[in-house]
């Protein structure tokens, strides 16, 4: 064999180790295209979460509650398609897949050509090759890696799974706070119509001097108060609604233009006292932050594995020629032992996150359960305010409002009382959607403390 036989063959074997990937380039014209799409596009139940999540309730919603806009499965599905977090992990899955493709090979081939001399004689050429074999029987190092990689899949798909549930719980909280900030923009603007209208009035008694300066500069002040208090409620409207646009992928100017969407706060299913719901495996096995923790700690495990597996010596074999008169063959066996210095060190931190994963799984079991405490607490305190002090104060002092309106336009009550009316109104009159708003937040978090199996939305799919 001569010499630049011998180099070609190695160009050749070079060549077929290249990748040569598609270049892609940024483009902020199909960027926008594509975020325009969104619009005009709704996820289909069956091109959603079902072919990565196999087995999830997640995956299977029910699908007469996934219709329209005002069905809380609507959000769910938009929310499973454009949430950054969730194409974010979706991406994250796909790199475990391919990276498990290529996981647990053997050790590079060694391909070794000694020439020695450099006079051009073939005669003094040889050629060696080395394989892996514990790597080729799917032993040490080589089948640690592997099983890193199944792990790290699972894991992915366990943060896929957990982006979803969040995404769709954002959702929800963004729906229940632009309703209630819709609300309040309704009934404080009733308000500030009533006021203006006697505002009038009283511009023209204090123009006449039946009114003196400060009471009439008090009532343009409680008004100017009014008027602030609707300002903000129109922002937590506004900033609500960008949460939502945010979350599904849509235009809140142009996508979610008009009223909130009159789906109601989902109500978390299972028993009223705190804990039960933790005492079956399967209501663990189904949380997606459970799921998270699970598969962090099986994922940290298989990492000590294959801390370990460093220490394993390598063993390679192969053939040998030599291009002789006659041509000779032989082997090759070659063997590495690692220093255990190289592995020793990585072994013990991956022992300690192994660890520390295990703490962190015992950890989200007692915030989820913490959690859930809080959350029924606050639904019954919130429910009871919001159906009896709170609408009882609200409807008092609108009495209080409408009485003192009415004096003064007949001139029995002074303008100073219906400034106080006006400042006590004002100040209390969504005392009663506030606590409304707080008590489907609550309900909310209720159901992320107790996971799928407490939302009808997905319990109703899995059946």
């Amino acid at each position: 064999m001569t010499r630049p036989t011998i180099v070609g063959l190695l160009a050749a074997l070079s060549a077929l180790a290249c990748a040569n990937p598609e270049r892609v380039l940024l483009d902020e014209g199909g960027a926008r295209a594509a975020l325009d799409a969104r619009a005009h596009s709704q996820p289909l139940l069956e091109l959603s979460l079902a072919p990565d999540l196999p087995g999830s309730l997640l995956s299977s919603p029910g699908r007469q509650a996934c219709l329209r806009p005002d069905q809380d499965g609507y959000w769910y599905l938009r929310a499973a398609a454009w949430a950054p977090e969730v194409r974010a992990a979706r991406r994250e899955l796909a790199a475990a897949r391919g990276e498990r493709q290529s996981a647990g090979a053997p050790a590079p081939v060694g391909l070794q050509v000694i020439d020695k001399d450099f006079s051009g004689d073939s005669d003094l050429v040889n050629a060696l090759a080395a394989f892996d074999l514990i790597g080729l029987l799917g032993l040490g190092p080589a089948g640690a890696e592997e099983a890193v990689a199944e792990t790290q899949v699972e894991a992915a798909r366990a943060a896929l799974e957990d982006a979803a549930w969040r995404a769709w719980l954002e959702t929800e909280r963004a729906l229940a706070q632009w309703r209630a900030a819709a609300r309040r923009t309704i009934r404080l603007t009733r308000l500030e119509q009533q006021a203006d209208l006697d505002l009038r009035r009283v511009q023209i008694l204090a123009d006449a001097g039946r009114l003196g300066r400060s009471p009439s500069e008090a009532a343009e002040g409680a008004a100017a108060e009014l008027t602030r208090r609707l300002s903000i409620a129109a922002d937590q409207a506004s900033s609500a609604r960008a949460r939502l646009a945010a979350v599904v992928g849509l235009d809140p100017q142009r996508d979610l233009e008009g009223d909130a969407p009159a789906t109601p706060a989902p109500r978390a299913l299972g028993t009223d006292e705190p804990g039960a719901w933790f005492d079956l495996d399967e209501h663990l096995e189904t949380h997606p932050s459970m799921r998270v923790a699970q598969r962090t700690f099986e994922l940290r495990e298989s990492q000590v594995r294959q801390a370990a597996a460093d220490a394993w010596p390598g063993v390679a074999l192969g053939p040998r020629i030599g291009f002789l008169d006659p041509t000779q063959i032989g082997g090759v066996l070659r063997i590495t032992v690692p220093f255990p210095s190289s592995w020793e060190g990585r072994l013990a931190a991956a022992i300690e996150r192994r660890d520390a994963a295990l703490e962190a799984y015992e950890d989200q079991l007692h915030l989820l359960q913490t959690a859930e405490l809080d959350a029924l607490t606050r639904v019954g305190t919130a429910t009871s305010r919001a159906d009896g002090a709170s609408d009882d104060v609200v409807q008092s002092l609108i009495d209080e409002w409408e009485a003192a309106r009415a004096g003064f336009r007949v001139q029995r009550t002074p303008l100073e009382q219906w400034t106080g009316a006006l400042r006590r109104l004002s100040m209390r009159a969504t005392w009663d959607i506030d606590d409304l708003e707080r008590r489907d937040l609550a309900a909310l978090d209720l159901v992320a403390s107790r996971g799928p199996m407490a939302a009808p939305l997905f319990m109703e799919g899995s059946r």
